[in-house]
């Protein structure tokens, strides 16, 4: 019996050295190679041999090295190859001793597809030191744009996908604007389709983008489109609402493109708000803000949207705000100046205040009716009177 335990010893410490000659065999056929195409050739047959992964680690260690001192086309050709086979199998093996050299073929290397599949091995083996790097790598070529957009597009790729693998929220917000970016469908597709692995419900991290001032007002609004669109709750969509709300009333701009942007971000809110409702947390800074929206607001539309929004608050400041726009035009009527707009307006915020069924509505209801409207808005203060 011990005679058998000692062989079966005995052929398992052969077996380790012969890997270990195997592995020393091949580390002086690289180092000694003349080429990098050489270098290629023997990497290719160690892949067949299933040599350790600590001989692709010092090939790819040394290929770094050797990379700015490459003169010729065909070797820059051959170092690329290189690079990605070596990258690769050290990213499948998840060898993360190697990620360092792993990360320096992204930045060492010009070539885009050698960047992707860098970037690609990093998120494979779980290089968690390294996922700062990608996310912020993503971050520039979304930023950027296309200096050369294959080029660019193929490094996103590789950061979507190596995001994708790292599976961490942190990288939500860099896929996000991917999936919306200045890229080709296929990229975007790639980003969009990476999105539910990053994050179940990303309303915290879109409400980020909503709030934090480093991000444009195109950004913003892509954000709460995107919530609003969404299976999160309504809650969440009330808090965003509110929340873009402030921001549109906050920002100011003298660039034209912006201000439309900033107005198309509080007109999203204010419908949102009309839909979702406001946060009681800060419900009276809301009811605030959408009294700014209809007093100071662009057009009639953001006016009918705050009525709307103001009905669905309908608390007693909400109700206050309404009364005191219906009071504005009745007077407007009595001193003979109103016009189309305020028979719309005068409709609308009879039917809102109506609607939120609150009793402080009646003194404004009531005051409609002892001014000399048309028979038909009569009739409907009437109606929302007997309501309530």
């Amino acid at each position: 019996m011990k005679r058998l335990i000692i062989t079966a010893l005995l052929s398992v410490a052969a077996l380790v050295l012969f890997a270990d000659d195997d592995v020393d065999f091949y580390t002086n056929q690289f180092n000694t190679a003349g080429t990098v195409v050489e270098q290629l050739s023997v990497v290719e047959a160690a892949i067949e041999q299933g040599i350790d992964n600590a001989f692709y680690a010092s090939a790819l260690n040394r290929l770094i090295a050797e990379y700015p001192s490459i003169k010729t086309v065909q070797e820059f050709i051959a170092a690329d190859k290189l690079a990605q086979t070596l990258v690769k199998v050290l990213g499948e093996a998840k060898y993360t001793d190697a990620a360092l050299d792993v990360w320096k073929t992204v930045t060492v290397f010009s070539s885009p597809i050698v960047k992707a599949e860098g970037l690609i091995s990093l998120g494979v083996m779980q290089a968690a030191d390294f996922l700062p790097q990608v996310v912020q790598t993503l971050k520039d070529v979304n930023t950027k744009g296309p200096v050369n957009r294959l080029s660019g597009e193929r490094i996103a790729y590789g950061a979507i996908s190596s995001l994708a693998s790292y599976n961490d929220p942190s990288g939500y917000l860099p896929v996000f604007f991917a999936a919306n970016g200045w890229y080709s469908n296929w990229v975007r597709k790639a980003a969009s389709d990476a999105l539910p692995q990053l994050q179940d419900d990303p309303s915290d991290q879109l409400i980020t983008v909503i709030t934090d001032p480093a991000y444009t007002y195109e950004q913003k609004l892509l954000a709460l489109q995107t919530l609003e669109k969404s299976s999160t709750a309504d809650a969440n969509k009330a808090n965003a609402a509110a929340t873009a709300l402030a921001q549109g009333w906050r920002g100011s701009s003298p660039n034209p493109d912006i201000r439309r942007d900033i107005v198309r971000v509080r007109k999203l809110a204010i419908s949102m708000i009309a839909e979702y409702g406001a946060p009681e947390e800060n419900i009276a800074e809301t009811v605030g803000f959408l009294n700014r929206s209809y007093r100071y607001g662009v057009d009639e539309e953001e006016q009918l949207f705050t009525i709307d929004a103001m009905t669905k608050i309908a608390n007693d400041d909400a109700v206050k705000n309404l009364g005191v726009y219906i009071t504005d035009i009745n007077e407007r009527h009595s001193r003979k100046v109103f016009n189309k707009t305020d028979e719309r307006r005068i409709r609308a915020l009879i039917t809102g205040v109506g609607n939120t069924h609150n009793q402080n509505a009646k003194p404004y209801l009531q005051s409609v009716l002892g001014v000399d409207w048309t028979n038909p808005i009569l009739k409907l203060a009437k109606q929302k009177m007997d309501e309530l």
